[in-house]
């Protein structure tokens, strides 16, 4: 049995309401597992999408994967037989925003403005926006490295969104 809900809502965070921004508290989403072959207690937090749960029931209950299936299993991080399939994630708000998460960091883009918010999540896992590290020379490594997974992550799901207006590395 899986139990799983829509994405959240702001209620009140950064002084917001609804789903009109991709800060944590409104894109990640419970993903609760259990039955044969599932580990009672066990917790994990890799980076996932919640469209792998398809070909995730299809692995466990032992039942091939149609090949138009496009998200991967992550039946293999459940059992503990497997390795996590993703080392960043992408995500976007209608034309207005788009993100690449990683564990450790997010980078928040707004295309139509030109404007990027980056946070340290171990460090400011509220994405406080007095604690944004878009502009810190000494972050720019990391917001290098997170550009560039943006980008590939547009350029492998044919996002181009107003590519003129992108925000460029620093």
């Amino acid at each position: 049995m899986i139990f799983t809900a829509d994405h959240g809502l702001a209620v009140g965070q950064h002084g917001l309401m609804g789903k009109q921004r991709l800060f944590d508290h409104s894109i990640r989403i419970p993903w609760i597992i259990t039955g044969p072959g599932v580990p009672k207690g066990k917790r994990v937090n890799d980076l996932v999408y919640q469209h792998c749960t398809f070909a995730t029931t299809c692995e466990l209950a032992g039942v091939p994967v149609p090949p138009s299936v496009e998200f991967p299993s992550i039946a293999g991080l459940i059992t503990g037989q497997g390795k996590s399939k993703y080392d960043a994630i992408f995500s976007r708000y209608l034309n207005f925003q788009r993100t690449v998460r990683s564990k450790d960091y997010k980078l928040v883009a707004y295309p139509q403005i030109g404007k990027v918010q980056m946070f340290d999540l171990k460090r400011n896992p509220w994405e406080m926006l007095d604690q944004d590290l878009a502009e810190s020379s000494a972050m720019a490594p990391v917001r290098k490295h997170l550009m560039q997974q943006f980008h590939r992550f547009q350029a492998e799901l044919g996002n181009p969104l107003l590519a003129h207006k992108q925000p460029q590395e620093a």
